[in-house]
């Protein structure tokens, strides 16, 4: 009995998977590389915006057609689970609480009764997530989230924050150091909020940063109001610890943040950036930006392009705004047009790339430290490496991945630094 995972969605979903691969594992069930091989599907999916979910209905429509068993499994399984089985989309629905549940739908030794349901207790603790044959690995340590954004349907679909115990933690860390990662990724809808046996997040990160063989570690995402000096201040003292922050700004308006919910302003925003480029050497430092939110004004939108100019982002990740059924913000008056949305978005994505590019292109001549991951996609023996802060290259060279080397960044391509040898000797 075999099966394919089709991951859509966020970096917790790829956790997710890895997750979901070591109970398929348990369970006898052998996990094929593609779905044309399998007699089962398991289609992970994401419901943060509509076109996502789209992509992973077709997906599993597809499969059916096929005569392959779908399971539908996350986010959207979670809060469309009951409409999925109606609409033919899917044979099994699992939401984020009930991957353990998946082996015996495949096996139709248990069937469908009911819309998923959360389990406040579930963290997956007990389990190994598989391991994915790299030198850097992610792992989730938190489920859920309390924050309840108003544009936002993860506490919806995830439910509750649950902070995956240290000890697990560690001991799935050791694994993965011990098939051969170096470099590890912290994952949580807002890590910051981490918290088991009086410990907080800066204290885990501690800990784990010292454990043998863990040359990188890093995290995502933050959450730019729950991230304090004193934060940033024991961060610094981590060596291993990548100089990269994820803080999604959203919105520069204070009117747009307050009805989003976000618990900051933009002063307190802005505050924490100059914190964090205070303290680390050349931070790479990234944003969410959201536009077209229910009242946001063209005055509300030329803020937020001021403030990506003022802030000078490394990189953004943008998006229109889209409904999500349930949330606050759908019941909000004040709508804007679907075509302004887009127009925003576009004058957005011209704005934040154009800034991106020129910090980018700052780099070129630089003579930096490299850690290789894995060969690049473009096939001419060139590998692809991070920064010490995270910030991602192509280096025309073969080497080996996990090796840190000494570059010289020699131009940027689009928005690809490339890089060539400085020299051989590992740093």
């Amino acid at each position: 009995m075999n099966c394919f995972i089709k991951v859509y969605g966020c970096q917790m979903n790829a956790a997710d998977s890895s997750l979901l691969s070591g109970i398929l594992a348990g369970a006898g069930i052998t996990e094929t590389l593609s779905e044309k091989d399998a007699e089962s599907v398991v289609v992970l999916t994401c419901s943060v915006r509509q076109h996502a979910e789209d992509r992973a209905k077709g997906f599993a429509r597809t499969m059916r057609g096929e005569g392959k068993k779908v399971v539908v499994a996350g986010c959207m399984a979670q809060l469309r689970g009951d409409s999925l089985i109606r609409e033919g989309v899917a044979d099994y629905v699992a939401g984020p609480d009930q991957y353990r549940m998946i082996p015996s739908f495949i096996k139709e030794q248990e069937m469908q009764a009911r819309n998923p349901d959360f389990d406040e207790l579930e963290t997956y603790s007990d389990l190994l997530p598989s391991f994915k044959n790299s030198v850097s690995e992610s792992l989730a340590i938190m489920r859920g989230c309390n924050n309840y954004c108003s544009y936002c349907v993860v506490p919806y679909a995830r439910g509750p924050e649950r902070s995956v115990p240290y000890q697990s933690i560690e001991r799935r860390i050791r694994r993965f150091l011990d098939c051969g990662a170096k470099e590890v990724f912290l994952l949580g809808q807002n890590v910051l909020a981490y918290g088991d046996a009086g410990k907080r997040f800066i204290d885990l990160l501690e800990r784990l940063s010292g454990l043998s063989g863990l040359e990188r570690i890093g995290f995502l995402t933050s959450h730019p109001r729950d991230l304090d000096k004193e934060t940033v201040r024991r961060m610094a003292a981590i060596p291993n610890l990548l100089h990269f922050f994820h803080l999604p700004l959203q919105s520069a308006s204070d009117k747009v943040l307050s009805l989003m919910n976000r618990g900051y302003t933009m002063a307190d925003y802005e505050e924490r950036v100059a914190w964090v480029r205070e303290t680390f050497e050349k931070p790479y430092i990234t944003t969410d930006i959201l536009v077209g939110f229910p009242g946001e004004t063209q005055e509300d939108f030329q803020y937020t392009l001021d403030a990506i100019e003022r802030i000078g982002f490394d990189f953004a990740y943008m998006f229109a705004y889209s409904e999500r059924p349930g949330t606050r913000a759908c019941e909000m008056s004040a709508k804007v047009s679907q075509e302004e949305r887009q127009e925003r978005l576009c004058v957005l994505i011209e704005h934040a790339n154009a800034i991106a590019r020129k910090k980018a292109s700052c780099l070129v001549g630089s003579e930096e430290e490299i850690f290789i991951t894995a060969p690049a996609p473009r096939g001419d023996g060139a590998m692809l490496a991070g920064l010490r802060n995270h910030r991602s290259i192509v280096f025309k060279q073969k080497a080996r991945p996990g090796e840190r080397l000494r570059a010289r960044i020699v131009r940027l391509e689009g928005f690809t630094l490339l890089a060539e040898p400085l020299t051989k000797e590992v740093v």
